[in-house]
This record gives C-alpha cells, structure tokens and sequence, in this order.
C-alpha cells in the first residue's frame, strides 16, 4: 500500500472512531432524562408490598406491589443516584422483597402505573426520603 493510501485508511479509522465515542456520548445523554415527567404538584399515596429494590445508577428502582381496583398492580418508582441515596441514610437493604410500606410519589403525567420516590414510611416508623429536610 502506498503512503497516501496508508493516510487516508489512518484518517478513515480516526474518523471512524470519533464517530463512534460522539454516538456512544449521545446515546448515553438521551439515556439519562430529567424528572419532568413526573407529576411533582400532585403526590400521591400508596400503601403496598416491596416487590424488588434495585440500589443502582443512574437511577434507583423500587418496585411495589399494590391493590388496584381489587387486583393486584406492580407500581415502579424511580429514585436518585446511588450517592443522593447513600447521603440521604439509604442502601443495598433498605427496602427487603415482602415488606410493606407506605410510599409517597409523584406520579407520572401520562397516567401509567408509575412515578418518582418521595418519601417511604416503614413499619416500623422509620421514615426515609430523597432530600434533606430543613432544618
């Protein structure tokens, strides 16, 4: 191969690489979205079983199993990073599958089964929550 076409496979290879970390960069910001979608105006309670807690980012997850309209309804809330949490008191056991407690969101806006944590009561009267209060 001749130097010119050694340049042009090497400016290819270069372009080609860039083209992927830029992809890989964007796909991971459109992976991370804002909390807009959650309805923060309008709480909602619920009362219900720990189905999973997952401690992971970019974003925790709760599920909790509640009774909806006489049947059983799987309900995912979404929570704050690992960091947030672990300031905040929470980790790897806060919540235990079997465990019933009552839950504050805020719901999503489009209705579906589903929203963002704000503040978990245990049985036994611990109350955890996202943010600190003030003093």
């Amino acid at each position: 191969m001749s130097g010119s076409g050694v340049r042009t496979l090497r400016t290819g290879l270069v372009g080609l690489a860039a083209f992927a970390a830029v992809t890989a960069a964007a796909s991971a910001a459109w992976a991370h979205h804002s909390f807009a979608m959650f309805d923060k105006d309008h709480p909602v309670e619920l009362q219900g079983t720990v189905k999973s807690w997952e401690f992971t980012n970019p974003h925790s997850w709760l599920v909790l199993m509640v009774m909806k309209n006489g049947r059983p309804t799987e309900i995912n809330i979404e929570g704050a990073s690992v960091l947030t949490l672990i300031r905040q008191g929470f980790g790897l056991n806060t919540f235990v599958p079997g465990e019933k407690i009552n839950l504050v969101i805020s719901p999503l806006k489009n209705g579906s089964p589903g929203g963002a944590f704000v503040k978990a009561t245990k049985a036994d009267g611990t109350v955890l929550t996202e943010s600190p209060t003030p003093n």
